[in-house]
């Protein structure tokens, strides 16, 4: 089984809690891949698309994709252009409006999923998980619970860990522990 690992706009995962989420999903008996897309102002749609283009035969009925911030809606977009199912889709910090608002994020507006995109997800994903928590610096709680009720995730709160980013210190989240495991035996 695969567990695909994918960050956000700004770091890599190792930078964040990728290492030990990683750890823990190798001790879970998972192959572990971490993606690395461009960051920041080259950021591109298409960008990312070609580097998740490489990783297409991991993902299947019986993989686990764990995913931080941007890439919580790249997914969404990924998975039901080149419609492939996965088990369990775990997303960290994911947050959900149906605009931008903020300026200097404009040029990130391809990566908004339709509507389309969420139910596709929804019906080719067995498990959907959602962690967020009450202090999230990037999405208001309104987007946080957007993208869960969108979803129809399972929502996962966890207190005071920020955008889980590496402005939060966010180094483990242990809870994904327990998530492998209900993957491995369902």
């Amino acid at each position: 089984m695969n567990c695909i690992l994918m960050h956000g706009m700004s770091s890599h995962l190792e930078q964040t809690f990728g290492e030990k989420v990683a750890l823990r999903a190798k001790n879970a008996g998972f192959d572990v891949y971490f993606l690395h897309f461009p960051l920041k102002k080259d950021i591109t749609l298409d960008g990312w698309y070609k580097v998740a283009e490489d990783y297409i035969d991991l993902i299947d009925k019986d993989s686990v994709i764990i995913c931080h911030s941007l890439s919580t809606l790249f997914i969404l977009k990924f998975l039901r252009k080149y419609k492939l199912d996965c088990h369990t889709l775990i997303a960290v910090a994911g947050g959900y409006d149906s605009e931008i608002n903020d300026e200097k994020f404009l040029y990130l507006k391809d990566f908004m999923p339709s509507m389309l995109d969420f139910e596709y997800v929804k019906q080719h994903t067995r498990q959907r998980y959602a962690i967020y928590s009450n202090d999230d610096h990037i999405f208001s709680q309104k987007q946080l619970h957007n993208y869960i009720e969108m979803l129809q995730a399972q929502p996962i709160f966890i207190k005071d860990c920020g955008h889980f980013g590496m402005t939060s210190g966010v180094k483990d989240i242990p809870i994904i522990t327990h998530l492998l495991s209900k993957t491995n035996n369902s």
